[in-house]
């Protein structure tokens, strides 16, 4: 049993909202678990909150009403490996910030040793990228949130 091998998985492990991770490797079953952390639940930007209604007028000196942004996230298609950029030593494919159009590339997943291409799957501005570089990820894990553009 490579020890090495062993340490780097429980190293991606505590780095990774990974509860427990099972591979079969060099012909040993390995199986890593932690206890489940509550995570902080993150605020719901795509329910609208109920606001004053349009038609009522407000108090006297109110500024104009503000339009809030669509929220839009991107989500890990399968689990493995999550990178921010197309090969070692290259710059991240975008940062928050970026605009990106529909079918940009914005991240790597790594399963199984095969490379899959995660694109953004419409326009928009990225306003959070969830994972930092080599993270584990789960199927279905918000990757990046979008700012959707008009």
């Amino acid at each position: 049993m490579d020890l090495d091998f062993v340490q780097r998985l429980i190293a991606l492990v505590s780095r990774s909202p990974l509860s427990e991770l099972e591979i079969e490797h060099a012909g040993a079953r390995i199986r890593i678990a932690r206890p489940a952390a509550p995570t902080p639940s993150a605020p719901q930007a795509s329910s609208p909150q109920p606001g004053p209604d349009p038609g009522a007028s407000g108090p006297a000196g109110s500024g104009p009403a503000v339009a809030t942004l669509a929220r839009h996230s991107i989500r890990a298609p399968l689990t493995g490996v999550f990178y921010r950029s197309a090969a070692e030593g290259e710059p991240p494919l975008v940062s928050v910030g970026d605009m990106v159009e529909e079918g940009r590339k914005i991240g790597v997943l790594e399963a199984m040793k095969t490379f899959n291409v995660v694109e953004s799957d419409r326009a928009g501005r990225i306003v959070r990228i969830a994972f930092e570089d080599r993270a584990a990820v789960q199927s279905g894990d918000v990757l990046f949130v979008l700012e959707e553009v008009g």
